[in-house]
Parts: structure tokens; sequence; C-alpha cells
């Protein structure tokens, strides 16, 4: 049964699973910065750089589903503390292998890759666990404002932890910021072992006793996979999330050559740009509380934050003046972490509790892989092919309008999104 974030113990679990969020998130945003430049100054290949982004996404999409099964069987908040633990005592292992073997370039390089490996595996378990037990810990009337926080707190780490990463390493080296990024982990799990649920959330999700535990999480899995089939509104919002994420890879990839060929301004506008987006998506993530307080028909707002994305990256398409284009990022930003917030919200909302997890899970394989997908396939177009990058943008908007009129027509998504 869910408690309201009114009632004094939700605000103090909420309050307990945001700070142990926000720890984590904010020294694994620092680490990424920092990794990334190092990689850069010790091979200055951007494959490997490429290549790491790439295996710590693969596996978190390849370990949300596992997780999604584990978060409908067995205690949710176990599994996030258990999580947190384990990617604090993996994480450990790099500061000393800095320490103890820093002229071995090829021995760090190796094991930066296979943390990005560990870690990504470990936050796949981490996500649908997380985002299920947040729907426990909260009422549904609350879960958007709840979402919202979840989300905003996840942007503002990046844009904090990313924008002072290179400052702290050059301060403090490497080393020390490694072991920082280690106890941020072990400092969240402490936060989370503070979450007190109501008994009926505090145990697992009963299964059936007959098979083995191995068989219950394959089980599992599977169910989730069939329940998602037969549900047309929520493969709807998946394919909504998905497409909207697939849509923004083309300017994550081509910006740097959009700054340099079509604004024809100098690259420290490539960071503006990348700010101005992130903002944006800040502001889109704390408004869905506020629309929904004013608006009641959530398939409306849906629809037309969907259609005014679509022209905005045409927009863009067109642009050549940064200034213009500048607005055009933070407008955008806000429109991608408000359809972001409200498609999960509705997802979590409409879900029911014992298959939660799984449904998250699929959703973040979506979220994870549709992303660096776009990036690759348009960045073939223009390497291999020759597209230009404005009818690439171009493009992308008109297929963010289609796939709106196609999929907000349908009854059902206007059911679910009427919250």
């Amino acid at each position: 049964m869910n408690i309201s974030l009114s009632d004094k113990d939700a605000r103090r679990n909420f309050k307990y699973m945001w700070l142990g969020q926000f720890i984590s998130q904010f020294g694994s945003q620092i680490t990424s910065i920092v990794l990334i430049f190092w990689l850069k100054e010790q091979v200055g290949l951007a494959s490997v750089m490429g290549l790491s982004a790439m295996l710590f996404s693969l596996f978190i999409a390849i370990f949300s589903p596992l997780g999604g099964a584990l978060a409908d069987i067995y205690c949710r908040k176990t599994i996030i503390i258990s999580s947190d633990l384990l990617a604090g005592t993996a994480s450990i292992l790099l500061p000393l292998a800095f320490y103890f073997f820093p002229d071995q370039l090829y021995l760090l390089i190796t094991l930066v890759l296979l943390m990005q490996l560990v870690l990504g595996a470990v936050l796949g378990l981490y996500d649908p666990a997380y985002s299920a037990l947040l729907s426990n810990v909260v009422a549904k009337e609350q879960l958007p404002l709840a979402n919202s926080i979840k989300n905003a707190t996840i942007q503002g780490a990046v844009l904090i932890g990313q924008g002072i990463g290179l400052l702290l390493y050059s301060q403090f080296g490497i080393i020390s910021i490694l072991i920082a990024n280690s106890l941020s982990f072990y400092l969240s799990a402490l936060s989370e072992s503070r979450i007190k649920l109501p008994q009926q959330e505090a145990k697992p999700v009963k299964a059936t006793h007959t098979l083995s535990d191995s068989k219950k999480i394959i089980a599992g899995m599977k169910q989730g996979l069939m329940y998602i089939s037969e549900k047309k509104s929520l493969k709807s919002l998946l394919l909504l999330i998905g497409g909207v994420n697939f849509l923004i890879g083309p300017f994550v990839i081509l910006l740097p050559f959009y700054v340099e060929q079509i604004l024809s301004v100098p690259d420290y506008w490539y960071g503006y740009l990348i700010a101005a987006f992130g903002g944006g998506g800040l502001i889109g993530y704390l408004s869905l509380p506020f629309f929904k307080s004013r608006v009641q028909d959530w398939s409306a707002l849906g629809r037309n934050s969907y259609l005014f994305f679509g022209f905005l990256l045409i927009a863009l398409g067109v642009s050549k003046n940064i200034y213009l284009s500048l607005i055009l990022f933070i407008a955008c930003g806000s429109c991608f972490g408000l359809i972001n917030t409200m498609i999960e919200t509705a997802i979590l909302t409409n879900t029911p509790d014992d298959k939660r997890g799984r449904v998250m899970s699929i959703y973040r394989v979506i979220t994870r892989l549709s992303l660096p997908l776009g990036m690759v396939i348009s960045g073939g177009l223009v390497d291999f092919y020759h597209f230009t990058i404005e009818n690439i943008f171009i493009a992308c908007g008109i297929a963010v309008l289609i796939l709106s009129i196609q999929q907000f027509i349908q009854q059902k998504l206007k059911e679910v999104l009427a919250l």
C-alpha cells in the first residue's frame, strides 16, 4: 500500500532515497568526466573513449532485465543497498591499481574498461529496483513530484559533477577522485539503509517455491516481456520514449560539426549548447508537478510536448544563428526532460506492483540503447553517405511529428495518460 509524501514516514523514506541517489550520482559523474579526460591524455583515441561509454551503456541494458526480475521477487531495498555496496567495493580496485602500477598503461586502461562493465551491470540491477521502490514509498498522486525530483537530481548531478570534475582533477589528481567515488557508493548505501518500509512492502513478493531461484528469475523475465507484449498502451509509451531518445542521438554526436560547419562559431560554444540542453532538461524534469496541478489530461500535454519538440528539432536544422540555436537547445532540453518524466511516471502508475520492476527494466534497456543507436546511425549517414547535418536534423524533427500523430490517436494511450 502506497503512502503519501505528506506523511512523515513517506517524507523520511523519500529523503533517504533521494540523498543516496544524489551522493552516488554526483561521485559517478565527476569520475566519468575525469576518466574520459584521462583516457584522452593517455591514448588520444576517440575510439577508446567511445568504447568506454559504450561498454557502460551496453551492460546496463544487458543486466536491466535481470534487475527487473529480481526487483519483483526480492526486497527492493536490499537490492539497491547491495548494488551500492558492490559498486563501492569494485570501484576501490581502480585507485589501488593507479597507486601501485602507475606506469602500467595497458593494465590501467584495461581495468578502466572492465570497471565500466562492472558498474554498468550494477546500475542495471539498481535502476529497476529503485524506480519500483519509489512507487512503494509515495502515493500515486504524489508520484509525478517524486519522479520529477528523482530525474532532476540525476540531471543536476550531471551538470554539477561534470562541471567541476576537471577542476577537481587538476587540484587533487585521479587517485583521490577514484577513492572518493568508491566512498560515495558506501555513503549512498548508508543513506538507503535508513529507509523504513511498511511491513507489507519490506518482504519479497511471494514466488512459486517449486522452482529454483534461477528458474524463478528466468520465468519472471519472460512473464515481464509477455505482459508488455499484451499491453498496447504500454508498448506505445515505450515506443514514444525510445523514439525521442533515438532521435535526439544525432544532435549529440553531430553537435561539434554543427557548431563548426553550420553555425561557424568557436569550439567553446559546444560546451554552452550542451549546458543549455542540460539546463533545459532540468527545467523539464521539474515542470511536471506544475503541469500536473493545472492539466488534467496528460494525453494532450504529452501530444503537444511531442509536437513542439518535433518543430524545435526542425528549427535547429534551419537555424544558422548561434543565439537562436542556444534558445532552441534550452527549449529542446525542456521538452526532452518533460517527455521523459511524464512517460516514466505514466509507466510506473499504470503497472501493477508485482510487475513494475520488470517493466521498468525494459524501459531502461530502451532508453539506454536508443540514444547511442541514433548516434551511430546518424554518424554513419554523415561519414559514409554524405548526408548533410541540416537534413538529418530536419528529418529527425519530421520523424518526431509523425510518431506523435501516429501514437497519440490511440484511445488506450489517451486513457493511461489521463491521470
